[in-house]
Parts: C-alpha cells; sequence; structure tokens
C-alpha cells in the first residue's frame, strides 16, 4: 500500500503563494499584499480589496507626483 502525503489547506495555499511569489508576470505587490494579509490571519474578499485600493491609490498618487516633478 502507497503512502501518500496529504497537504494541509494551510499548506497548499503557503505552496501556492510561495510559487506566486516567484512568477515575474504577476504583479508583486499585489501577491505581496495577500501574503501579508494571510500571515496576519485577515486574508478576507474584503481586506484585499481594501488592500488593493490602498495599493492603486499610492500608486496613483506616486504618479502624479512624478508628471508634476
Amino acid at each position: 500500500m502507497t503512502t501518500k502525503n496529504i497537504l494541509s489547506a494551510a499548506e497548499v495555499i503557503s505552496a501556492f503563494l510561495d510559487e506566486q511569489s516567484q512568477d515575474k508576470d504577476l504583479e508583486q505587490a499585489s501577491v505581496s499584499a495577500i501574503t501579508k494579509l494571510r500571515s496576519k490571519g485577515k486574508l478576507t474578499r474584503t481586506n484585499l480589496l481594501r488592500q488593493l485600493e490602498e495599493d492603486r491609490k499610492a500608486v496613483l498618487k506616486g504618479d502624479a507626483q512624478q508628471d508634476k516633478g
């Protein structure tokens, strides 16, 4: 009989996020936001959407300041 190591949900998610953080085609700020929220135990749809919106506003604000400079 074969013994298979079945990963827990937390292990699967951790492995997935680790893979995504290595993918240079993805926007790393988004992957980082997901990872940070998860590590704090606050990864919910609402919290993720809020964090991504804050990050988007920060980028747009930075772009606007560069255009003025």
